[in-house]
């Protein structure tokens, strides 16, 4: 069997672990969330646009571009989003909270 007879069901195979993935970490329209941020926005940066889209600190992550925020309303996400924000996913993760080694 040669590989370009493959190539469909290899195709399908793809797009449909790539709709699983994206299904798993799409955010919900409110509550805890993770916030995607161009890079080398700092997370300074992030939190003040996570402040005046209404929104509320919840955490870092590890990466400094991306920090977990509670948002109220579904609204929020366009708020965010006309600010500068590009993502919204569910803090789950490389996207999850980054618990400081005090906590333990």
């Amino acid at each position: 069997m040669a590989l370009r007879d493959l190539l469909p069901v290899m195709v399908l195979t793809v797009a449909a672990a790539m709709l699983a993935g994206a299904q798993t970490m799409a955010a919900p329209q409110s509550g805890q969330m993770a916030v995607a941020f161009p890079p080398f926005t700092s997370e300074t940066a992030a939190w003040e646009v996570v402040r005046e889209a209404g929104g509320y600190v919840v955490a870092p992550t590890r990466l400094p571009n991306v920090v977990v925020a509670y948002a109220p309303d579904p609204d929020f996400q366009d708020r965010a989003r006309r600010l500068g924000a590009l993502l919204f996913l569910s803090a789950k993760g490389l996207c999850a909270p980054q618990l400081s080694s005090e906590a333990s």
